[in-house]
């Protein structure tokens, strides 16, 4: 069920105009496309009523969202050109304070932080806090806050809007996918999306590089527990080799979950300081619980760690947790 009291409260906040106010938009490091989108959609609408906007990520904008309109105004942390002190300080799809990554400081100074996110397992850090878990993207949160603003729609939102959805929801294959995603994604068609260009940009456009790792971390695939089990990994030194970054590496473990007979997925990327790992499910596990249990997040049947540990240190206990998990999903 939709919480309209919050809903109507930052309606209330954000129109509140007693002269300019400055606001801060934020997404989460190692962006997608539901943060990024609703990021630079609700700074949009934020700056249609006079607000004067910040966009900041702690990283650059991954090459494959590039192409979005009003990526050009994201800012990294440590930009002179930021504004002082804000009125207000957004945070877009994002489970907890930590993963705004060095703009958390940026955050803090904010007069009143507002969290907006769809993820269960969200830490409501904020002073408001939107949460909507039945949503199936933090844009749609981002939209229904824009339908209450009495917002004019442009091109330009409905294709940001339309990449969170799209992105979310894997095209419209995750677990998330119901009647109403297709319904707002039919709306925002209506509204002038550019579908086709989306889905071409973000699923079938990939640098040379994403496939060369890609191909490293199907080379390292292996099943466990009768099949049930499937993972795999990617090193730093690999990383390195091939000069990629995160972003290279974001359908890996989807990829793997096609595999017949797989119950359940993990995937861990080693990076310089830290190993991320990401987590899914094809059953009714629910692997947030996994990933809140090592500090991390997300949903029900995809979720993800940022360990701050080299990989030969985590990989054990995730994958034994994991297991434990399946043997007493599979006894009941």
């Amino acid at each position: 069920m939709q919480d309209n009291i919050t809903l109507n409260k930052i309606t209330n906040e954000v129109k509140n105009n007693n002269g300019i106010l400055k606001s801060l938009v934020l997404a989460h490091q190692n962006p997608d496309g539901d943060t990024l989108g609703s990021m630079l959609a609700l700074g949009v609408i934020l700056s249609d009523l006079g607000h004067k906007v910040d966009y900041v990520i702690s990283d650059p904008v991954p090459e494959i969202y590039q192409f979005l309109p009003y990526t050009h105004f994201v800012k990294l942390p440590e930009d002179k050109a930021l504004q002082d002190q804000y009125d207000f300080a957004f945070s877009l799809d994002c489970g907890s304070v930590k993963r705004l990554g060095k703009a958390m400081m940026l955050w803090q100074k904010a007069k009143k932080t507002i969290n907006i996110d769809h993820h269960i397992s969200n830490e409501k850090f904020g002073d408001i806090n939107w949460i909507e878990p039945e949503a199936v993207s933090t844009g749609q949160l981002v939209y229904w806050l824009a339908k209450n603003l009495n917002v004019n729609f442009t091109k330009e939102i409905a294709t940001l809007l339309y990449t969170t959805l799209l992105t979310d929801t894997g095209c419209f294959s995750n677990s998330n996918t119901n009647a109403g995603a297709f319904l707002w994604g039919a709306e925002l068609i209506k509204l002038g999306t550019d579908c086709e260009n989306v889905y071409k940009k973000v699923f079938l456009e990939k640098p040379f590089k994403s496939i060369k790792i890609f191909g490293s971390a199907l080379n390292n695939v292996e099943l466990l527990e009768n099949g049930q089990l499937i993972w795999t990994y990617i090193n730093h030194e690999v990383m390195k080799q091939i000069s990629a970054t995160g972003e290279d590496t974001e359908d890996v473990v989807d990829y793997m979950m096609r595999t017949k007979g797989v119950k359940m997925g993990v995937f861990f990327r080693e990076d310089v300081n830290e190993t991320k790992v990401s987590l899914r499910s094809n059953i009714d596990i629910d692997v947030s619980k996994i990933a809140m249990s090592f500090g991390g997040g997300g949903h029900k049947r995809a979720s993800g760690i940022n360990m701050k540990y080299p990989f030969t240190e985590v990989k054990n206990q995730v994958l034994e947790k994991v297991i434990n998990e399946l043997k007493n999903y599979n006894k009941n």
